[in-house]
């Protein structure tokens, strides 16, 4: 079977490409022979470049949803944006329709719901494609173009299928209970692992994602005042990753610099120990005001970290499915700012030892719900299940 496996983009530390990697590694040795398309050649190409076992190509093309308005040059140039954005995607669609032709493809999989020449040029040859749907879109600031209902009216097209990464963002594609079209198959976050890692010096909070509002960082921050005003010694709170938004990142930098935190929080930048640091940190802080799935949090209790996780999208929903597995949360949820501070002085002042079940247990479900092995069995599953499907 030859997938064709279109990326939104090429950066390893993204969530969508970690799991991409993940599922790529395990449908190999599957009958299954991978294509990578890709927008450059940066980030993971160099890495795939080297795998004899896979073959890659590049096509200029970008997301199919309108350019992001942050400043007055955004404002200026919008028009011409959009304009080159629809060009560069009409012509990298006809490109990967004849690429796929050349090589006898039989499934296109999308590995996020914003970009579109996979599924155009699908269409364009007659073969099934899947959306890996990832995000919610205009929730977080993505405004599909030209609306959302014309992305709807794609998942319901001829031949059209779609992974969603959980019950909540299958609903709000309104895809459930199509199970022949849709499937919930949650993130392989890592292999399975039978021992959590020794516990080390936990001194630290930790947040663990972009520097952009979906993740959440700026009611952290609120909460960190909080919480170090009634604290005469406060745990600092370090922060992993990458700044995608300039402008809301000085934000960030501004509030910590004005409430004199400079020598309690610490910027890290992009890390490649993220594991390491989970492993030594008292407790990661998922913020997301609307996450998609939430890829560090079981990565953390994996790692035998304590997660402090805001109640609401992916985080939610995983927080759900192991209350229902194990019967006991296996992680501390909050809703508003001033939950968090008050669970941020919890955490500080008891013993580790005081949430031994909670770290225990979610190693345990994440173990059972998130791993590499299973993601990349129901994948395949669908795969097979596409092509046995009479109409096709």
């Amino acid at each position: 079977m030859n997938v064709a496996y279109i990326l939104n983009n090429t950066t390893a530390t993204n969530g969508d490409t970690k799991a991409f990697l993940n599922l790529l590694q395990g449908v190999i040795g599957r009958g299954i022979h991978p294509f990578v398309i890709m927008p450059d050649k940066k980030g993971i190409y160099h890495e795939l470049e080297r795998n004899s076992k896979v073959r890659i190509k590049t096509f200029n093309y970008r997301t199919c949803a309108y350019p992001r308005l942050r400043t007055a040059i955004d404002r200026l140039y919008f028009v011409p944006k959009l304009l080159a954005r629809i060009i560069v995607n009409w012509k990298a669609s006809r490109q990967l329709a004849t690429y796929l032709k050349e090589n006898a493809i039989d499934i296109v999989h999308t590995n996020v719901g914003v970009v579109r020449i996979g599924f155009n040029a699908a269409q364009r040859n007659g073969i099934p494609h899947i959306y890996h749907i990832r995000e919610y879109s205009s929730e977080i600031g993505i405004h599909y173009f030209p609306a959302k209902t014309s992305f709807l009216h794609q998942l319901d097209d001829n031949k059209s299928y779609s992974i969603c990464i959980t019950k909540a963002i299958q609903r709000y594609y309104q895809q459930a209970g199509k199970r022949k079209q849709s499937r919930v198959i949650y993130d392989g976050v890592f292999s399975k692992r039978d021992d959590m890692p020794e516990s080390q010096e936990k001194n630290y909070f930790l947040f663990a994602g972009r520097i952009q509002p979906a993740k959440g960082l700026d009611q952290l921050l609120m909460a960190y005042k909080l919480y170090s005003d009634k604290e005469a010694h406060p745990l600092c709170l370090k922060i992993a990753g990458s700044i995608v938004d300039e402008n809301y990142s000085k934000k960030q930098t501004k509030f910590v610099e004005e409430h004199r935190l400079s020598g309690k929080v610490e910027f890290m930048g992009n890390r490649d120990d993220i594991a390491d640091l989970m492993r030594k940190a008292r407790a990661l802080v998922v913020a997301s005001p609307l996450e998609g799935f939430g890829f560090c949090m079981p990565e953390a209790q994996q790692q035998g970290c304590l997660v402090i996780a805001r109640n609401t999208g992916g985080t939610k929903e995983q927080l759900d499915n192991a209350l229902d597995i194990a019967g006991q949360e296996i992680a501390l949820r909050y809703e508003s700012t001033e939950q968090l501070a008050g669970l941020l002085s919890e955490v500080a002042n008891h013993p580790l030892a005081f949430y031994g079940k909670y770290i225990q247990k979610a190693f345990t479900v994440v173990n059972q719900l998130y791993t590499t092995e299973n993601h990349v069995d129901k994948v395949c599953e669908f795969y097979h299940d596409i092509l046995s499907d009479k109409n096709h």
